[in-house]
């Protein structure tokens, strides 16, 4: 449980924080970006000096929640967009290295998966007959037929 000294404690001290806080800066850069900061301003630019943020009220909280709603379904649009792109890209490119393999590459071997005769030539030795011996002064005798 606090005690009640130190709850007081406690209480003069925010109280003292909120009293005594530094104040906000507001400045427009040469860009034209707006820019806050409890830091005072860079030498030649022209500061507002806002003391006191009021919280904002019932309606601006909705017309934030709403234009962060809108933005979330943009980016959510974009990034179905995104995707869709990059997929489009994707099989782009898989067709485009398709038809450059097809290009680049013999066609593939043809495979048979079941034997297929083919006739050799078969081989036969010479046949040597011996020679047949002449008479020397007869002619060799032919057989009617």
């Amino acid at each position: 449980m606090i005690s009640p000294k130190f709850l007081c404690l406690l209480l003069a001290g925010f109280a003292w924080q909120a009293a005594h806080a530094t104040p906000l800066y507001k400045w427009r850069d040469p860009a034209g970006r707006v820019t806050y900061s409890s830091l005072p301003p860079p030498a030649g630019l022209k500061a507002e000096k806002i003391q006191n943020v009021s919280p904002p009220d019932a309606e601006a909280i909705r017309q934030a929640e709403a234009r962060a709603e809108k933005a979330q379904e943009q980016a959510r649009e974009m990034e179905a967009d995104r995707r869709m792109e990059e997929a489009a890209d994707a099989r782009r490119t898989q067709e485009a290295e398709d038809a450059r393999r097809r290009v680049v590459l013999p066609p593939a071997p043809i495979v048979i998966e079941k034997p297929v005769y083919l006739p050799q030539p078969v081989y036969y030795p010479p046949v040597r007959h011996s020679p047949r011996r002449h008479h020397r002064g007869k002619p060799p005798r032919h057989q009617p037929r």
